[in-house]
Parts: C-alpha cells; structure tokens; sequence
C-alpha cells in the first residue's frame, strides 16, 4: 500500500516545488521592473525639477531685461520730448573734412547755433532706442547662457 503513495507524494513535492521557483521567478522579476520603473520615475522628477528651475530662471531673466529695456525706452522717449520743448540740447560731435583750416569763419550776431534738423533728429532718436533694445537683447542672451545652459551642463558634469 505504501508504494503506490509514495510516487504521489513525490509528484505533489515536485509539483509544490516548481510552483514554488516559478512564482519566485515571477517574483524576481515583478521585483526588478518595479524598481527599474521607480528609478525612471526618480529621474523624470529630477528632470522635472530642473526644468522648472530653468523655466523661473528664464521667466526672472525675461522680467529683468523687459523691465530694464522699459527704463531704457522711457529714458529716450523723456530726452526726445526734453529735445523738442528746448529744456535740452542734443550735441553732435562734428568735424567736417572739406572745410579748410586758413577760412575764416564769417559771424552774425544774431546767429543761432548749427542743429540738427527734424529728420536727423528723429533718426538720432529712432537709432538710440535700436541700439537699447539690442543691448537689452544681448545682455539677455549673456545671461541665459550664464544662468541657464552653463548651470545646466556643471550640473550635468556633477553627476
């Protein structure tokens, strides 16, 4: 009578043994995507991070050079209205080529000073405040570089 048990038993043993190291593998391996799933998400919240980091930096940097290319046009608008009303003078340093040295200059009394006129005045103006929204351009850009990319490539080094 014992041995025809003895056979079941065997094969209930294996049979529990291989569930055994089939679900253990499962397990394992359950296990390992699991953590691998962890550590993508760890890096997608690191990325996140900076991103956010160089989205305030960015959006800082835009405020501070709108506000400072705001100034600077207020500035110029002010001169130009000073210019036009004569509380202010624009000087131009001049020289001219075709005019010799041995002339003598002719004067009246009741001569005004040389001044530009309208459109060169205008042109002056319009110049000015190019060459501010330029400068506001590249200062800008000077410090996106410095802030933003060179931060973000000493951090990419320190990893």
């Amino acid at each position: 009578m014992m041995r025809w048990q003895f056979p079941i038993v065997a094969g209930l043993i294996v049979s529990v043994l291989g569930a055994t190291l089939y679900y253990r593998t499962l397990y394992y391996d359950t296990e390992k995507a699991r953590k691998i799933a962890v550590s993508d998400r760890e890096k997608q919240q690191v990325a996140f991070e900076q991103l956010s980091h160089q989205m305030q930096t960015i959006s800082a940097l835009d405020t501070q050079h709108t506000k400072e290319l705001e100034h600077d046009k207020n500035l110029i608008a002010q001169l130009e209205r000073d210019v036009a009303a004569n509380r202010r003078r624009l000087r131009v340093n001049t020289t001219c080529s075709n005019v010799s040295a041995n002339t003598t200059s002719s004067s009246l009394d009741d001569a005004t000073r040389a001044r530009l006129d309208y459109t060169a005045q205008r042109n002056y103006f319009t110049l000015r405040r190019r060459i501010e929204v330029a400068e506001e351009q590249i200062n800008g850009l000077q410090n996106y570089v410095r802030q933003v990319v060179l931060s973000h490539q000493h951090e990419a080094k320190n990893k």
